[in-house]
């Protein structure tokens, strides 16, 4: 493998949600590929100040990679210190025509608001269609809005801009979901914003999806399956954006002066979920009922604690269930469970009362019995046949 010299890079991402994570992500695993940066990580917008751009450039840094999005202002002081910088932003036209050493990384707009148009009218019978931006109305909110007007308008429909003022106004906004044609589809800006619609949505006595089907952007799972019912959302690809950002960086510390300035980044896909189709088909209550398995088999729940998240019956859970996977809820829970003890008999010195509870089962004896129907051995028989330790 090639070695490369060590660069002195200083990278921004905002760690707080699933789009600054994933772009992280894609850095490290341009980096896997035999690259060595010493990384300053800085994680809120707060600390990107023109004191820390100066000081890094006096202290010799040898590369920037914002993915926080900044001012007009900081983009333009960060590029005219002259270091080689990429943007994970939206391109500031006037800082790409004067400074060289800068470019701009992004994610495809139009992508993403093409796949959510035809989600819409592959899958829904709309009458009517809305966008709703997020309640500060942010440039890349009503950019996307912009872009997915025009995507409709392709197609002979019209889209109703939902603005900021109506977000941050339950009232308002209650009523141009109560006024608009019923059925209607709702791309909202991102997530927290679609998260808002379903809530308001539900209290003003409006069914989802036949009433209003809601659909998000970012894919942001801490949201998307915490959300009544779980909120699809247009996923994209973040990582591949981070991945392409320090793939240019790269590039441009070894000396390189960029022809291309910008660039739109990743493929997106529709994570359907219970918003906007119904949560009684087979495939989606299955994805949601694993989802939720997943999460919280370890925590002690039972098939009961599974239906009430899904909103349905328990009948109708375990034969939609059954139906899509061959086995049932209990059934799954348990075997995300004893998968679980098995990783930590194989894998830790823990005794088996701290497994059993570790793993959700306030009964040590219980949780013997159960293992050894299940392997047909005890769990210590079975930890000295596999013990790594």
């Amino acid at each position: 493998m090639r070695q490369y010299r060590t660069f002195r890079v200083l990278v921004t991402a905002a760690l707080s949600g699933v789009a600054g994570k994933k772009k992280l992500s894609g850095i490290y695993r341009f980096l896997s590929e035999g690259y060595d940066w010493d990384i300053e990580l800085i994680r809120t917008a707060e600390d990107v100040t023109p004191e820390l751009l100066t000081s890094a450039a006096e202290n010799g840094i040898d590369g920037f990679l914002s993915a926080i999005p900044e001012t007009d202002e900081i983009h333009r002081l960060h590029a005219s210190v002259g270091i080689p910088t990429v943007f994970i932003d939206f391109p500031n036209e006037k800082t790409i025509a004067e400074f060289r050493k800068c470019t701009f990384v992004m994610d495809d707009v139009r992508d993403i608001c093409r796949i959510a148009a035809n989600a819409f009218l592959s899958s829904n019978a709309c009458k009517s269609y809305l966008y709703a931006e997020n309640a500060v109305g942010s440039r890349w909110s009503r950019e996307r809005g912009d872009v997915f007007s025009a995507e409709m308008a392709k197609r002979g429909v019209n889209v109703v801009r939902i603005g900021p003022e109506c977000i941050t106004d339950q009232k308002k906004l209650a009523a141009v979901l109560l006024e608009c044609e019923k059925p209607a589809c709702v791309l909202a800006a991102y997530d927290d914003t679609a998260a808002t619609v379903l809530s308001i949505c539900r209290r003003a006595g409006l069914k989802i999806p036949e009433d209003v089907a809601v659909l998000g952007i970012g894919n942001d799972e801490d949201v998307c399956l915490h959300t009544v019912p779980p909120l699809s959302s247009v996923q994209p690809d973040f990582e591949e954006e981070g991945y392409r950002a320090s793939r240019e960086l790269q590039s441009m510390m070894l000396g390189a002066i960029p022809k291309k300035r910008l660039f739109f980044c990743g493929r997106s896909m529709v994570v359907g979920r219970s918003s906007t189709r119904n949560s009684t088909n087979s495939a989606v209550l299955s994805h949601d009922a694993m989802s939720f398995i997943s999460r919280n088999a370890l925590r002690g729940i039972s098939a009961k604690d599974v239906t009430m998240h899904l909103h349905v019956s328990r009948r109708l859970a375990d034969l939609r269930f059954r139906e899509a996977t061959g086995t049932s809820l209990q059934k799954a829970i348990i075997e995300k469970r004893l998968k679980e003890v098995c990783r930590l008999l194989a894998d830790s010195t823990l005794t088996i009362s701290e497994i059993a509870v570790r793993c959700g089962y306030r009964d040590a004896n219980y949780l013997k019995n159960l293992f050894k129907r299940r392997y047909n051995m005890s769990m210590r028989d079975w930890r000295k046949q596999n013990s790594q330790k």
